[in-house]
């Protein structure tokens, strides 16, 4: 049924995935962009719905989910990412947009997540996935449907992530002198839906601010979609 489809990511399973956030060792590529900003038109640019993950690792390094949080700064967050797009010249996929495209939309926002986190921890050195380019990432599937319920040939994707510490976490590292690297990674990414490929990204890395500080999640939202969308310098 189109009303059980879920634009959410299972966040507990994109968590296990990606394991536990530690700094890589090694030289880590760095990941070259597709298209400059001024390539990708804006009338046929939509943003996806944004996805937070808030989670808490305590001093065994286990990591807890905050499903609440997360869903909470999410809810949030998507309404903060309605007001902003528009100062870039982009329009927020609408609901009934998505309900009418359904599982495919569904599977593309949650590949689309995926991937922008996954770009953006190895734009800032957290783990390493071995490609050189945003376009190594790709949603192998036909989206021509999920072009038209959008009228779109671009989606934008963000993607938050903050990491949270217990107190007992925080004592053993004052005692022991070690550290928690990449609390908060925040990423926005454009794809093309005419081949899946992801084009165009940028990343923002923070390691003492907390993603639900007030007035902290409007100003993430609004530096990466000025990064995002920037002209390219001009040639000397």
């Amino acid at each position: 049924m189109a009303g059980m489809v879920s634009f959410s990511i299972p966040r507990r399973r994109v968590m296990l995935s990606l394991g536990l956030l530690t700094a890589a060792g090694g030289c880590i590529p760095a990941l070259a962009n597709h298209a400059p900003a001024e390539a990708i038109p804006r009338a046929r640019l939509t943003s996806m719905p944004p996805q937070v993950l808030v989670h808490t690792l305590d001093g065994f390094n286990k990591s807890s989910m905050e499903e609440d949080v997360s869903s909470a700064v999410a809810w949030e967050a998507e309404r903060d990412l309605g007001d902003t797009v528009p100062e870039v010249g982009v329009r927020p996929a609408e609901h009934l947009a998505l309900m009418t495209c359904g599982v495919l939309c569904a599977r593309l926002i949650h590949w689309g997540a995926l991937a922008t986190l996954e770009i953006g921890l190895q734009r800032e050195k957290i783990r390493n996935y071995g490609f050189h380019s945003v376009t190594d990432w790709r949603f192998r599937a036909n989206l021509s449907a999920a072009r038209q319920a959008l009228d779109a040939d671009y989606a934008l994707f963000v993607v938050l992530k903050q990491t949270r510490q217990t107190t007992g976490r925080k004592v053993a590292q004052a005692l022991g002198g070690g550290y928690t690297i990449g609390k908060q990674i925040d990423a926005a990414c454009v794809a093309d839906l005419r081949d899946g490929r992801m084009i165009r990204c940028v990343s923002e890395r923070d390691e003492s601010g907390d993603i639900d500080d007030p007035g902290r999640l409007r100003q993430v939202l609004r530096t990466l979609l000025h990064r995002l969308f920037a002209p390219s310098p001009p040639n000397r």
